[in-house]
């Protein structure tokens, strides 16, 4: 199943930072954007169509586009009665992409049975053949041949073990892109603070600079070490540092995209720090480690849970209980140390937001499949869809077609 993305030239002209325009049209669109962030979105609509597109840079005017459609939906949204519709206007907004609840959810059902799958033939090599995959996995979660020492020494190992993954995604990034800033040389894993880890602060990012003049970290919470089995940390690497996030934001902090634009495509940045992690795993990060290919499954299922609750509570009626029968059943114990139910909760909060993640990540790969076939070339894509920063998906066809 394939769900709607404009994909028209999707290969066609180069780089879309690399076209030039005169300062005076961006200053102008930009001030009235500003502008129209302040207004309601019946408003908002109106001040967006009067801003012209001619003589803009490929930013401002990926900006003016992605306000334009994020304002619409908003003004949908807003006079929505039905809620089942509002639902699939939210989901619209949240995931720049024009999926309906109904193939959101089929996507990701789809994709579970395929992983579990997976993760069942791994688990029996690793001689757990009995019970669901689901009570196997926590099962594998308490080996102690997987767990750390609740100590200095075993956090110490654990951040050690991170970096060495860190290093090895470091020399495999030129295999899925060309644009790298240096500043995926000026990242790490740290340990949090003493304080912090005391304080159950959760795990946190701090961004490097574009030129790697300000180094940048991921601090890893490991107050409950020992729900953190070494098998489950590689993905982590993977999404919050390289090919995810390290990566990802330190460009898209140089395009500077505005507040209306990253608006309306709420799902793109956790989207690809999850594609992130199927690169990873494409490129032969877990060939010799299957305890590792495990985890990765397991942290893809916890994406794919999301959605289905995302999707089910909002648009199935499901209740509470359902959805963490349901979680509980698709992938074990919790990946992150919060419980189910603060998901749900979150999904009642935010509708169509986990959703998003989801979409926009196979949203991903569904584009690189389409430029694989048409040139089998991966890489001038990633450029292309790094290059831009977020933006709704939907467009990124017709933005590239520039």
């Amino acid at each position: 199943m394939t769900f709607p993305i404009d994909r028209r030239a999707l290969l066609a002209g180069s780089a879309l930072l690399l076209l030039g325009a005169a300062p005076g049209p961006d200053a102008e669109a930009r001030a009235a954007l500003d502008e129209a962030a302040t207004l309601a979105p019946p408003d908002r609509l109106k001040r967006l169509h009067a801003i012209g597109l001619h003589g803009l840079s490929a930013g401002v005017r990926i900006d003016v586009l992605a306000a334009l459609r994020g304002a619409e939906l908003e003004a949908a949204i807003a006079g929505a009665t039905d809620p089942a519709g509002r639902y699939a206007l939210q989901l619209r907004l949240q995931s720049g992409t024009d999926a309906t609840p109904a193939e959101t959810y089929a996507l990701a059902l789809d994709r579970a049975r395929l992983l579990t799958a997976r993760a069942d033939l791994l688990l029996r090599a690793e001689g757990l053949a009995q019970g669901s995959v689901a009570a196997r996995l926590r099962a594998l979660a308490r080996d102690p041949r997987y767990l750390y020492s609740d100590d200095d020494a075993g956090r110490d190992r654990a951040v050690a073990d991170m970096n060495r993954w860190l290093a090895a995604a470091k020399a495999r990034l030129s295999k899925d892109v060309s644009l790298i800033p240096a500043a995926v040389d000026h990242v790490s894993v740290r340990r949090m603070s003493a304080a912090d880890e005391a304080a159950v602060k959760a795990g946190y990012r701090v961004l490097p600079s574009f030129d790697g003049a300000t180094p940048g970290a991921y601090f890893v919470d490991l107050h409950e070490i020992g729900r953190r089995p070494s098998w489950s940390l590689p993905s982590v690497v993977h999404h919050e540092l390289l090919p995810g996030h390290m990566l990802q934001l330190p460009l898209q902090a140089r395009v500077d995209p505005h507040s209306l634009r990253l608006r309306a495509a709420a799902g793109f940045i956790e989207g690809w720090a999850v594609y992130a992690e199927q690169l990873a795993a494409e490129a032969g990060a877990y060939a010799a480690d299957r305890c590792a290919e495990i985890g990765y499954l397991q942290w893809l299922q916890f994406r794919l849970g999301r959605a289905m609750i995302d999707v089910g509570i909002n648009a199935q009626g499901w209740s509470d209980e359902a959805a963490l029968g349901f979680l509980r059943e698709l992938q074990g114990d919790p990946v992150i140390f919060a419980p189910f139910e603060k998901d749900i909760a979150r999904v009642r909060a935010e509708p169509g937001g986990f959703a998003a993640h989801m979409l926009n990540w196979l949203g991903f790969e569904q584009l690189r499949d389409t430029a694989v076939r048409q040139s089998g070339d991966a890489r001038r894509l990633h450029d292309r869809i790094l290059a831009n920063g977020a933006l709704p998906l939907v467009l990124f066809g017709r933005v590239a077609a520039r």
